[in-house]
């Protein structure tokens, strides 16, 4: 093990110096004795079990606070608040996104000033509130003010935890832990269906008032954990606030950080290295790819209970229970991914395999007629998204600067781009609508279809 250099300062804001890096002596693996390499797996293995567990339970009430109204549609919300009135479903589910591009680039600033405790946390017992607080909407106008919040609050937590987490591991070992992150969550948040079956039987009416009790339980939930993980999150690796780790533990782990990162300089934040990054057509394929797992991963969260109960014509027990299955799969699928690619240490070859099996999946969904093919189409579509999204993240996370500036900034860049792209789309379909309505065009070939805009 390698002692604490004496005079190196730690690196409790995830950078150091070009002179504090040339102090902390590096860790070569192959320099390093069975007994060394053991020690080294140990520690590893107590910084997995302190820091993902309570990540990874911050990152599955967030995913599960941002699609439960997916859930509420079919427990009465859209006739409470009257949401199918025009395009207030759309509208709702939109504005959450405003709030998350406002904040998600501050947040991994604000983190480093703050410190991933106190930062985390805070967002979660935030959110948390906010969430409660949409049980008691009384109509659309207060549930889309709420979602805006939600997101602002939201933004800091995904960015937030994949910093902490890349600023433990070693380039060959991000992946899996990410996976573990992210599949985690996506995968018991699924079954977060099955949990709002039972919350919404709290009401006297479940099916048409029981989606209150969806959002206050849930909420009330992440906030405990949001207030609970305070205690437990650890901050980065050279922080006084880790006494988990002996002074020597905390060298050897700063001493891999050294090594993975050289001595250069990370990089802050300028309007040059903006404009660089903007510029860098590998920045927009990694971000184009990463976002295209994002969105179908939030496509099947949000509507698969409601593909499953109005387009496969199970009923609402059915389209609960059933929207869990496949993303079991799809965590088990990218996970083995998330294994060889980095085992391999390779990441292109799998993005491609990922992208194939969502293709496939999403064609037999859209394509098929029976019922069963296409709920097979579900478990290969989730499984793509899946393996998209965290090798995506891992290829983006292994290529960028020590601040990770490039990588926030493309993710920005995307969400802007959407946030541009959305109003526009909506404009054109709603554009088409009003003609169709005037009997000018014939939408898809169908009469009376109209587009959601």
């Amino acid at each position: 093990m390698i002692p604490e250099p004496k005079d190196a300062t730690h690196l409790d804001d995830g950078n150091v110096s070009m002179q504090e890096k040339q102090s902390v002596p590096t860790l070569e693996l192959q320099n390093l004795n069975d007994d060394d390499i053991k020690k080294e797996r140990r520690l590893t293995r107590r910084i997995d079990l302190r820091l993902l567990p309570i990540l990874s339970a911050l990152y599955t009430m967030c995913l599960i606070d941002r699609t439960n109204i997916g859930a509420a549609r079919i427990s009465g919300i859209d006739q409470d608040l009257e949401l199918t009135v025009g395009s207030r479903v759309s509208i709702a589910l939109l504005v959450f996104y405003i709030g998350y591009v406002i904040m998600e680039l501050p947040s991994n600033i604000l983190i480093k000033k703050l410190g991933a405790a106190n930062w985390l946390s805070g967002l979660g017992l935030c959110w948390g509130v906010v969430t409660l607080a949409i049980g008691f909407s009384k109509n659309w106008i207060t549930l889309t003010v709420l979602r805006v919040l939600l997101g602002i609050c939201e933004a800091g937590v995904f960015p937030g935890c994949v910093y902490l987490v890349s600023s433990w591991y070693r380039v060959r070992e991000i992946q899996k832990r990410l996976a573990v992150l992210f599949l985690s969550a996506s995968f018991i948040s699924s079954f977060s269906n099955i949990l709002a079956y039972g919350f919404i039987h709290i009401s006297a009416h479940p099916f048409t008032a029981g989606w209150r009790w969806i959002f206050i339980v849930e909420g009330a939930i992440t906030s405990a954990i949001g207030l609970f993980s305070w205690f437990v999150i650890v901050d980065f690796p050279g922080s006084p606030r880790n006494t988990f780790l002996s002074a020597e533990e905390k060298a050897t782990v700063e001493s891999r950080l050294v090594q993975e990162r050289g001595t250069s300089e990370g990089e802050k934040v300028t309007w040059k290295v903006i404009r660089e990054t903007v510029t860098d057509w590998r920045v927009w394929s990694l971000s184009f790819m990463y976002n295209t797992g994002s969105v179908g991963i939030y496509a099947f969260l949000f509507f698969l209970p409601i593909i499953l109960q109005d387009s496969l014509g199970f009923s609402q027990q059915l389209a609960f229970l059933l929207s869990a299955p496949p993303a079991a799969f799809a965590v088990i699928f990218a996970f083995v991914v998330s294994y060889f690619a980095d085992r391999m240490r390779l990441r292109g070859p799998f993005m491609f395999l990922a992208a194939v099996v969502g293709i496939v999946g999403l064609c037999m969904i859209g394509f098929l007629q029976n019922p069963v093919p296409r709920y097979i189409g579900a478990f290969l579509g989730q499984a793509g998204t899946n393996a998209l999204v965290v090798t995506g993240l891992a290829w983006g996370q292994n290529n960028d600067a020590p601040d990770y500036v490039p990588g926030i900034i493309a993710t920005m860049v995307m969400f802007l781009a959407t946030a541009i792209l959305a109003p526009v789309t909506s404009f054109f379909m709603r554009r088409s609508n009003q003609k169709a309505d005037a009997g000018l065009i014939t939408i898809e070939g169908a009469v009376g279809f109209r587009y959601t805009w």
